[in-house]
């Protein structure tokens, strides 16, 4: 009798495994049909922000560096004002009441192994003759990242490393900065048609968050939890779904760029300023 209990889960769960297959299929077959936003934004964010209430005279200008992904790179907005690194720069201007130099370094489709081998030591090295380079001058490192590595199921122990070899660099190349790490964001809701291939996604991100806020912890910087902040501001505004994305339902719109750069600035704020 339990033999065949036995043998009839079996097939139940090998009839179940093939469904779903199939329908990951489908959706495999559909993801690579969707028309995501290009890949660049049709900007650059390499801006010099003032403060609302303006600047004392001479005031030096704090350097913020961003690091990380498309939504470093302002994909889902049309100016590079509603973009995020210009979004948390502004904020630090208008509170510090200093002009603020934004620099971002982040690109379309980055894994934080990118960062590793490309995006920091670019800003380890000088963007044009007789000027020094940006990062050692860094009073503000912003590192989004992650999003990537969940869609392309970077193995943990690689993320991991990847990230604190990241971490590492930036405070011994900038001691006096301010750093903030920003978690992966929630990835349910986006693309709909892409269930349960998302909601895949997200549980594997799910581990991948749990690394990032270990590796902020171990490295001494300001964690931003993206997946665990936005929901309860979404909620608490009223806000639909449809109002925090792109066209192409995938990135953030400017709104639900203002929402992150409100978790990560929060994040931010709570840091206080090495002695220069």
């Amino acid at each position: 009798m339990l033999g065949r209990l036995v043998a009839a889960l079996g097939r139940a769960v090998v009839v179940a495994a093939g469904a779903l297959g199939a329908v990951i299929g489908i959706q495999l077959l559909r993801l690579r049909q969707h028309r995501f936003l290009p890949l660049h934004p049709g900007f650059w964010i390499s801006h010099t922000l003032q403060p609302a209430d303006g600047a004392e005279p001479g005031t030096i200008p704090l350097r913020l560096v961003s690091f990380g992904d498309s939504t470093m790179a302002g994909v889902g907005v049309s100016r590079a004002e509603q973009a995020l690194p210009i979004l948390i720069g502004q904020r630090l201007a208008d509170d510090e009441r200093r002009p603020v130099r934004v620099l971002n370094y982040g690109w379309s489709g980055a894994r934080v192994t990118d960062l590793v081998q490309d995006q920091v030591p670019r800003a380890l090295q000088s963007r044009k003759p007789g000027e020094a380079p940006w990062l050692p001058e860094a009073d503000v490192v912003l590192v989004v990242i992650g999003a990537n590595d969940a869609t392309h199921r970077t193995p943990p122990r690689r993320f991991r490393a990847d990230l604190r070899s990241v971490l590492v660099t930036i405070q011994q190349s900038a001691p006096q900065a301010r750093v903030v790490l920003a978690g992966i964001p929630r990835f349910r809701g986006a693309l709909r048609r892409l269930e349960p291939l998302l909601s895949m996604v997200d549980a594997y991100a799910i581990l991948l968050r749990r690394i990032g806020r270990q590796e902020a912890e171990r490295a001494g910087v300001a964690y931003a939890s993206l997946a665990d902040a936005v929901p309860p501001l979404v909620l608490s505004k009223g806000i639909g779904i449809e109002e925090l994305l792109a066209e192409d339902h995938f990135h953030p719109s400017p709104l639900g760029y203002r929402l992150w750069a409100d978790v990560i600035y929060a994040a931010l704020r709570e840091v206080s300023s090495p002695p220069r």
